[in-house]
């Protein structure tokens, strides 16, 4: 190898020495900006699906309607406001910007909802064939875990405690259900209670350290 071509490797390799520099620097830089839209939509989530779990258990005590375009307006209705508050915060904030945690935390998260689509179909489709509630409610658990596992990548980038919190909390949010799979009332109180604690009040907690003054803990 000539002198030519060892300096010009020495250069590739300081190059891409600080280029992984400059990555987990962005990784571990605090900046908060992220957290004002992921604040907004994880609380909105967390409240739309609040009140979807409070219907259902309205639905227990008569309070709410089980059947006809009533439950099927509780079963869907959430989801459809969700979907038309995620486009509205997207457009709103669509001009912000973000560091690489935003956007890694951000695509683990958008993986999480394309894996949740698949789930439908899977499930789903088994479900619909065996004619077994049991069967479809397989899905919602597995959902509480996938938004575990993408807490835990959040905390694995960040190394933040409250993060590893959530994460794990879904975890047991998600066993829960699994052990009132054939009790309706304790599923929806369980699933009702780990949305509140473990998306409305995380994504209220977000928009708070999110505003001006507050200390980054992104």
């Amino acid at each position: 190898m000539s002198a030519a071509d060892a300096t010009h490797l020495d250069e590739a390799q300081i190059h891409e020495a600080r280029a992984d520099l400059a990555f987990m620097r962005a990784l571990v830089e605090p900046d908060d900006r992220w957290l004002k839209q992921f604040g907004e939509t994880y609380s909105a989530a967390g409240l739309c699906y609040c009140v979807q779990m409070l219907l259902h258990a309205g639905q227990f005590i008569g309070l709410t309607p089980a059947d006809g375009i009533g439950g099927l307006a509780i079963g869907l209705g959430p989801t459809v406001v969700f979907l038309g508050l995620l486009v509205w915060i997207i457009r709103r904030n669509r001009m912000v910007g973000g560091n690489t945690t935003a956007r890694a935390v951000g695509s683990v998260f958008g993986a999480v909802g394309l894996t949740n689509l698949a789930l439908v179909l899977i499930i789903g489709s088994v479900a619909w064939r065996m004619h077994s509630l049991t069967i479809w409610l397989i899905y919602p658990c597995a959902v509480m875990v996938l938004q575990g596992m993408a807490w835990l990548v959040a905390f694995m980038l960040r190394r933040r405690g409250w993060m590893a919190v959530v994460g794990l909390g879904w975890f047991v949010t998600g066993l829960g259900m699994a052990l009132f799979i054939d009790n309706m009332a304790g599923f929806v109180a369980t699933a009702g209670a780990g949305m509140f604690l473990f998306m409305l009040l995380p994504g209220l907690w977000m928009l708070r350290r999110a505003q001006p003054g507050q200390r980054g803990v992104a």
